[in-house]
């Protein structure tokens, strides 16, 4: 029975970072969708927005029914604990990225046409999320506390890149709209790079909770900001049975992603099981 329950615990945690993917992949859809007036494009990517939203339903319902069954203690209440907050800060991206895919639908179908300065930085601050998000599923891959410390950095790029959209937005000269509905789709659409800014932060918190299922500490990202490595390092617990943690198969549910945004160990992971396949 307990070598039922850790099989089901792995493949729990291998459909949290396959559906961790999956949002990453859509994200590069949607942002695609918006530059290039792709309404097609835009529409595939809303729908996999709700089949990924299912899997997250799914996902939760399976984490609570092994608490429920199991009586998880530990180490493995732990792994599904983390799971399940992943789990829904994923269903946060997703529907984040939704927005962005409806975005690109109105700016297709509406009369009026996005700044192109305006349209570069939102492409230029999608490609630094996308990094945010390969840095943060990188940490979760190979269990690396040093990457989740160092995650502030990335996404103060862009912070930085989101409030330089506003700033040029503001100098930008008015656009021409017919109507107040038109002025509501124009709104709507140049909220796309705030909605990319969430969707880093929200990257960087799935990535915190990896502390927690490592040393069982419950830090905050003020509390990150001020540890070390080494304090972090210090503190791990051991794994208990059921918590497989391997990179080397885990690495094979993001496997998808562009390896010029994920870690170099985790590329190096990914290339050597492209190659054994």
């Amino acid at each position: 029975m307990r070598k039922l329950f850790s099989r089901q615990l792995v493949e729990a945690r291998h459909e949290m970072l396959s559906i961790f993917e999956a949002v990453d992949l859509t994200l590069h859809d949607a942002v695609r969708a918006y530059v290039t007036d792709d309404r097609d494009l835009a529409k595939k990517a809303k729908e996999k927005t709700f089949q990924i939203d299912a899997r997250c339903a799914n996902l939760e319902a399976v984490c609570y029914n092994l608490i429920a069954t199991q009586s998880p203690v530990a180490s493995d209440f732990r792994l599904l604990q983390t799971i399940i907050y992943i789990d829904f800060n994923l269903q946060r991206m997703c529907d984040k990225v939704r927005r962005i895919a409806r975005a690109a639908n109105r700016k297709v179908k509406s009369d009026f046409e996005v700044p192109a300065v305006l349209v570069d930085l939102i492409e230029t601050e999608a490609e630094s999320v996308y990094r945010v998000m390969g840095a943060s599923v990188t940490a979760l891959v190979n269990n690396d506390l040093s990457l989740v410390l160092s995650l502030s950095d990335e996404d103060e790029v862009v912070h930085d890149l989101y409030q330089k959209f506003f700033r040029t937005f503001n100098r930008t000269e008015a656009v021409e709209l017919d109507d107040d509905a038109a002025m509501d789709d124009f709104r709507r659409t140049i909220m796309v790079s705030r909605y990319l800014d969430r969707i880093a932060n929200i990257s960087m918190e799935c990535a915190y909770r990896l502390v927690f299922l490592l040393t069982g500490q419950r830090w905050t990202a003020a509390d990150l900001a001020e540890a070390d490595e080494g304090e972090l390092e210090g503190m791990r617990v051991p794994s208990g049975e059921g918590v497989i943690l391997d990179p080397a198969t885990d690495a094979h549910y993001v496997s998808s992603l562009p390896l010029d945004e994920v870690g170099s160990e985790l590329k190096r992971l990914i290339e050597e099981g492209r190659e054994e396949a």
